[in-house]
């Protein structure tokens, strides 16, 4: 005897079913069953893209505020080496200038005291025009290499004067101690009665005498100076000066004072 199998159908439905208090009719509402799950999964899906694109906008938000900050203090670290480079270039540019004055004063004081100037001397070390003016470029690690370059050469300029500032006061001393000894201008601020060289004899009127000085009027009293530094090598009575002060001024220069009352000698 064969028995037939029942196989009880599962449903694939969901019915709703509304039953209102009055005697309204019965409302039903039939569904499939997949839907609320496929409803349920959506509303997770976007729940999920929701935070997904909350978090990455925050993130683009923070990133966006420090990218903002680290270009404001960008902004202002430029601002401040701009400002930094034109008063190192300013500077740079003043040290030129000074160098060249002093260079100018050098060879001035050569002239007055004269000592030639040389054409090594007279030739100026000059910094690199490209660095010592603005720069056009906007390349801030290029101009600070345009001033490292200038103040190199600004140093090897001021050593290279400094040397010949070294090599040339000894000079400039020598010459101004010779000018200091060398006898110049009048002993006394008087006329003068006698010039050197030949002169008519002015004891007996008659014939010609060379004579070996210059005479000055004056009256008694008046004091005589030294015509320039020297060393006293003789202070004394001689014949035919009376009191006498001999100097010897060096280089090859001596002066003799004659005709004194009387003698004051300055140690």
């Amino acid at each position: 005897m064969v028995k037939k199998a029942f196989v009880k159908r599962k449903s694939k439905h969901a019915t709703f079913m509304y039953i209102p208090e009055s005697e309204s009719k019965v409302v039903s509402l039939r569904i499939p069953l997949w839907l609320p799950k496929s409803v349920a999964l959506v509303l997770v899906l976007l729940l999920v893209g929701t935070s997904a694109s909350l978090y990455m906008l925050d993130s683009i938000n923070n990133k966006y505020s420090r990218s903002k900050d680290e270009i404001n203090t960008l902004a202002a670290v430029n601002s401040s080496q701009k400002a930094e480079i034109q008063s190192l270039q300013n500077e740079a540019l003043q040290i030129q200038a000074q160098l060249d004055e002093n260079a100018k004063a050098l060879d001035e004081i050569k002239k007055i005291v004269g000592i030639k100037v040389t054409e090594s001397t007279d030739k100026k070390e000059e910094a690199n025009p490209a660095s010592t003016t603005s720069s056009k470029a906007d390349d801030t690690s290029l101009q600070i290499n345009e001033i490292r370059t200038s103040y190199a050469e600004l140093s090897v300029a001021a050593m290279s004067q400094k040397e010949v500032i070294d090599n040339s006061v000894a000079p400039v001393k020598k010459q101004i101690a010779f000018l200091n000894a060398k006898p110049t201008g009048k002993p006394v601020n008087t006329r003068i009665t006698a010039s050197y060289g030949y002169r008519r004899n002015p004891f007996t009127n008659r014939g010609s005498e060379f004579h070996k000085g210059i005479d000055f009027a004056g009256d008694t009293g008046t004091p005589i100076k030294a015509t320039g530094d020297g060393t006293v090598i003789f202070a004394g009575w001689q014949s035919g000066y009376g009191k006498v002060v001999i100097i010897s001024h060096g280089y090859g220069y001596t002066t003799l004072y004659g005709h004194a009352i009387r003698l004051k000698e300055d140690k």
